[in-house]
């Protein structure tokens, strides 16, 4: 008795074991046949009825048909042999769409020209959203009717500071990529901290750099976005203390701190993916530019050296001519790009708004190597290789140039677009950026100013008085 209960345990645990294996053989035997049928329907001649009895008549093949239509042709295990590598030119090569935020700017026009020159034409939707739509289809009129036939260019209104964020999420919503390229320039006034301008003033660059980019990172992640770009500026990586971060703060109401937390907020977006174990899933690039100009990129500079002897006179003429008003565009054959990543400090040297709008483009095309990465990048004047020059000021010397040694893997420099190695950026580490004292050392600055002068004009007051005194004295001595 005690056998047989044995043998019949013994048969129930195989029991699972054949049915898998007779499941498994059953797959591979489907993946099989599908594989034949697949490839006799695809090369079948005129005789379509001995193809149908093969793969079991016209229901069937219209199943089998369907799924080849779908996967190519592929299983499950052909897709496992897809490496990663393939997989990724298969994601950069699919029609993709965008939203440029601020599009209508003087760096989003050109982001906005730049993907839709694009010579393979990987976008098929550009979206440009702007505060004055009117205004911004006038100015890119001309683009509008090259691509108002293909719908490929539409516009849109959005104020990131008025608009909800419902309503920015259907402003944003089922775009691959969003840019955003805006920022607020607003001048400090002598009473903001009595009038509490930070929090009345829509234009302050509190609610523009920071919330209205918080409410877009978190509308655009909602609406499936997956990958967020922005545009911010290169003191937002120097230290609060930095001269140049002291003073842009006090000139341009808090501009840089208010910057930084707008990057913060995105990287709490894309980093909220883990956490929440939300299937929508958004990564960020920041692009940090120096001291943006409107100098031609760095690509012009092989057709500037070529034709810099047979242009020179037709360039003086037309300076002439227009009185040099126009003089934006300048022969850009000294100048390189400056690159770099992360935490890495460069100077905020001028750099074209044209190169900016590039690097934009590439990061854009480049989603693996430019995931969860902030590039900086600035110009700088020709150097050999492993060097660079760069702007200092001394009091004793004043304004010069000083020639710089790059012992930095991290910096590329570059004197045209083909050189960047996009393999050398590496994504942000976690906590790498982390809130400054920016109001601590703005407002030690104002103090300190005032100080300053406060002590300068009373040393003035004293030298007159003391002058005065001394003319006076003499006077009623010489009566």
């Amino acid at each position: 008795m005690y056998s047989a209960i044995a043998s019949f345990a013994a048969a129930q645990q195989r029991a699972p074991q054949k049915q898998q294996h007779h499941r498994s053989h059953h797959r591979q035997e489907e993946q099989r046949r599908r594989r034949l049928c697949c490839r006799f329907l695809y090369f079948r001649s005129s005789t379509t009825s001995k193809s149908r009895r093969s793969c079991g008549g016209f229901g069937e093949e219209a199943h089998i048909a369907s799924r080849c239509d779908d996967d190519d042709g592929k299983t499950e295990s052909d897709e496992e042999e897809v490496s990663e590598e393939e997989r990724t030119t298969r994601n950069n090569n699919k029609k993709k769409s965008v939203c440029i935020v601020g599009g209508c700017g003087r760096i989003g026009s050109l982001i906005t020209r730049t993907v839709l020159n694009d010579p393979e034409r990987r976008y098929e939707r550009v979206h440009v959203l702007t505060r004055n739509v009117n205004k911004c289809i006038a100015q890119n009129d001309t683009m509008k009717e090259e691509n108002e036939e293909e719908g490929r260019l539409t516009f849109g209104e959005c104020d990131v500071t008025n608009f909800t964020a419902e309503q920015l999420l259907e402003s944003v919503k089922g775009y691959d990529e969003v840019v955003a390229c805006f920022g607020a320039q607003r001048i400090s006034k002598p009473f903001d901290w009595i009038t509490n301008a930070e929090n009345v003033d829509e234009r302050h660059p509190k609610s523009v750099n920071f919330w209205g980019v918080r409410k877009l990172a978190l509308a655009a992640k909602e609406g499936g976005c997956e990958r967020f770009v922005r545009v911010t500026g290169m003191s937002v990586g120097y230290s609060a203390f930095d001269f140049i971060a002291v003073l842009l703060n006090n000139v341009l109401s808090m501009t840089i701190k208010f910057q930084l937390l707008g990057e913060l907020a995105i990287r709490e977006a894309c980093v909220a993916n883990d956490e929440t174990k939300s299937s929508k899933r958004m990564s960020y690039t920041i692009v940090r530019p120096g001291n943006l100009t409107d100098w031609e990129g760095i690509d012009n500079n092989s057709d500037d050296e070529k034709n810099s002897g047979a242009s020179s006179s037709s360039s003086t003429k037309s300076s002439r001519s227009s009185g040099g008003a126009n003089n934006k565009k300048n022969n850009n054959n000294e100048r390189v790009v400056v690159l770099t990543h992360g935490a890495n400090h460069i100077d905020a040297s001028k750099v074209s708004r044209e190169d900016v709008a590039h690097i934009i483009f590439v990061a854009l095309q480049n989603r693996k190597a430019t995931e969860n990465v902030t590039i900086s990048i600035a110009g700088a004047n020709k150097a050999t290789a492993g060097m660079r020059s760069a702007f200092r000021w001394d009091p004793a010397r004043g304004a010069y140039w000083e020639t710089q040694a790059i012992d930095d893997a991290n910096v590329q420099i570059l004197s045209k677009w083909s050189d960047l190695d996009v393999r050398k950026f590496q994504p942000d580490e976690e906590n790498d950026l982390k809130e400054k004292a920016h109001q601590f050392w703005a407002w030690s600055f104002l103090l300190s100013a005032f100080g300053v002068a406060y002590l300068f004009l009373r040393a003035i007051f004293s030298l007159v008085r003391f002058f005065m005194l001394s003319l006076t004295s003499s006077t009623f001595a010489a009566v």
